[in-house]
């Protein structure tokens, strides 16, 4: 068996190969899986972005009685089918995924966009001549190099509805402010943890403070196919990382509030201030939302500087006892995470009153 460096080829040759009878979806190592609606029209979202997937392996031998050159798809029929089928006009791409496209199939489309479609390059990696024995030990040599799932990882790998597309955007949209502000690192985000972190504290917002990853779950689930709230959540969502960048300045990343643990206290603290955190009955407003001033903000670092001195101060002081344990020890506990919450949203109200 010899093997090759991936080549590239297009939409066009794979639905060329497949009229001829020269490409075989289903062979016998192949799983029989079959993707849901969402998740083939957000493989179509993503080649009508011209963005990359991952490679495709194919199983190539030649018949030389009909000169013809058979291709088994080794890892990637479901791709394919999908793409084939979307060409076939068998389902549309979902607008809530594309909203220029959604709802059109594939002849609906503008021809130019058709024409790009067609020319989309797969990656592909050929095995020659390859043995089933063959196939099955590159695949074996391929998963022990792959890294379990994480969490979030596999969310993203079931979910593709209005949910998922409303928390990757948020997290997308402020990878600078995780990174300047050292909230999460490059090799984390690498990993799905912005994602992760936006969907704990959007599950925060609609939902109330929850243990860790408590809610995340039923919440991709049960809005899935609409998110009604999903402007609303951005615009609140956006309010405040403005509100915390306007408040820290350059100043947050040498701070305790940095840390993830007491970052996702921070800005629920703030959310808490701005808009109210339902279903939590331990948080207290004083029965009214504040407007943040920029004057306003002034205070409150001052304010929240000063709880952090007092934080790093040994021995630790009786008034902030709670606030130490609670970002020290069992941190993703329900009510650790509402006692933190609590205690930065009542430094905040103190500064502005």
């Amino acid at each position: 068996m010899s093997t090759h460096k991936p080549r590239g080829y297009s939409v066009n040759d794979f639905l060329s190969w497949d009229e001829r009878k020269e490409l075989v979806l289903q062979p016998k190592f192949q799983r029989r899986d079959v993707w849901a609606p969402k998740a083939k029209s957000h493989l179509i979202d993503t080649i009508l972005r011209g963005l990359p997937i991952p490679i495709i392996f194919i199983r190539q031998n030649v018949d030389p009685r009909q000169r013809r050159t058979i291709r088994e798809v080794v890892d990637g029929q479901q791709r394919l089918r999908s793409v084939i089928s979307f060409i076939k006009d068998e389902y549309p791409v979902l607008k809530s995924q594309n909203p220029t496209f959604g709802d059109l199939t594939f002849s609906q489309l503008p021809s130019e966009i058709q024409a790009n479609f067609l020319n989309y390059e797969f990656s592909v990696v050929i095995l020659e001549g390859a043995t089933d024995q063959d196939v099955l030990e590159i695949f074996a040599r391929l998963n022990t190099y792959a890294q379990k799932l994480t969490y979030q990882e596999l969310f993203n790998a079931k979910y593709f509805g209005q949910f998922k597309q409303t928390v990757y955007s948020l997290g997308l949209q402020h990878l600078e402010f995780w990174r300047v502000n050292g909230i999460l690192r490059d090799r984390q985000i690498i990993r799905m943890a912005e994602a992760e972190l936006v969907s704990e504290l959007v599950v925060t917002m609609l939902t109330g403070i929850q243990h860790r990853r408590r809610m995340i779950k039923e919440l991709y689930e049960k809005y899935d196919d609409e998110f009604r709230d999903g402007e609303r959540v951005q615009k609140e969502f956006q309010s405040v990382i403005d509100t915390l960048a306007g408040c820290f300045n350059t100043k947050l990343k040498e701070s305790i509030y940095s840390g993830r643990v007491i970052f996702h206290s921070l800005f629920c603290a703030f959310y808490h201030v701005k808009y109210g955190i339902p279903a939590t009955p331990e948080l207290d407003t004083g029965g009214m939302l504040r407007q943040l001033t920029s004057s306003g903000l002034i205070r409150i670092r001052e304010s929240l500087f000063a709880l952090e001195t007092k934080y790093k101060r040994t021995p630790v002081l009786d008034e902030i006892r709670k606030f130490v344990e609670a970002c020290q020890k069992a941190t993703s506990d329900r009510a650790q995470r509402i006692t933190r919450t609590k205690t930065i949203a009542d430094y905040i109200i103190r500064a502005i009153e």
